[in-house]
């Protein structure tokens, strides 16, 4: 019977300092997904340990030397994140994270990384708040380690991912689609099906097209063998950095529409949280608690 098991943030006690990236929503999740969903002790897992050769299969020698004496290079400094020691680390083990979601999800139906989607980096410099690619590492890993082949991307975060798109722009086993406000950061890069929506979009149009998007990409890439689902909440109205405006209930229906498709023809979904601003943790972390929601309700009608 499938399940959704949680993979917690490697990120707890990281200081970003001054940052619009609250950190602290990932511990505020653990204790919703406790006290309001119910998850037991036993589906919480740590993150798994990532390998020097895990990195090196997304990103080039020259970048990841930079990291790993963190020198402050175009590279590094592309990103907006401080060019520390613990960040840097605490970011590498985030890739562990996403690891274990993906294969938490090959064996149970739903790995769920309490963080990961940092789907900005490049194979050879950061950027956004991301300096891993931690979703391609981790696809790449358990493509060595446990024969995964056709991947899907499912991104609807509010910014492209436009990280992933180069990363898998030549590689026909993977799939990349993308939902996002088109005049927002980054400069886009090319997915293999892009869906750039109009400032302000809302809760019906985003949905309709969505359903429409989902339904051709089934046609044009059929039967993956996993599914990289990469839920950002920062498509909210109240979202400080964008300029979508979908409501909290139109977010769980965008969850559970893709969530209820793909867990109800068996494929292994990894969900990654990637971005949301909302001001205040608690309030980003209920909009990933509805994801988490989506999940357990779609697992429960299998």
């Amino acid at each position: 019977m499938a399940e959704v098991a949680y993979v917690r943030s490697p990120l707890k006690g990281v200081d970003l300092g001054s940052h619009p990236f609250p950190l602290e929503k990932y511990e505020i999740l653990e204790r919703l997904l406790r006290e309001e969903l119910h998850v037991p002790p036993e589906r919480f897992h740590p993150a798994e340990a990532i390998e020097d050769e895990d990195l090196a299969r997304i990103h080039t020698p020259r970048y990841l030397d930079d990291l790993a004496h963190v020198r402050e290079t175009w590279a590094t400094l592309s990103s907006e994140l401080p060019v520390t020691a613990p960040i840097i680390e605490g970011f590498r083990r985030v890739a562990g994270a996403s690891a274990t979601a993906v294969r938490l999800a090959l064996h149970e139906g739903v790995g769920f990384c309490i963080g990961g989607g940092f789907h900005h980096a490049f194979p050879d410099h950061a950027e956004g708040f991301c300096y891993f690619h931690d979703m391609a590492i981790a696809v790449e890993k358990l493509r060595a380690e446990e024969g995964v082949e056709r991947v899907l991307f499912v991104d609807a975060d509010l910014h492209q991912g436009n990280g992933t798109a180069v990363i898998y722009a030549e590689d026909p086993d993977t799939f990349t689609y993308s939902i996002h406000q088109e005049r927002n950061y980054p400069v886009k890069q090319r997915s293999d099906f892009d869906r750039g929506l109009d400032d302000g979009t809302g809760d019906e149009a985003y949905l309709s097209i969505l359903q429409g998007d989902l339904e051709e990409i089934d046609s044009r890439f059929p039967s993956p063998d996993l599914v990289c689902y990469v839920a950002g909440v920062d498509p909210h109205r109240d979202d400080a950095l964008g300029g979508l405006a979908l409501s909290t209930e139109g977010l769980q229906r965008r969850d559970e529409m893709v969530l209820d498709r793909y867990v109800a023809m068996g494929i292994p979904v990894a969900v990654f949280l990637a971005g949301g601003y909302v001001r205040g943790g608690e309030g980003t972390a209920r909009l990933h608690l509805g994801t988490a929601r989506a999940a357990e309700q779609a697992v429960a009608a299998v």
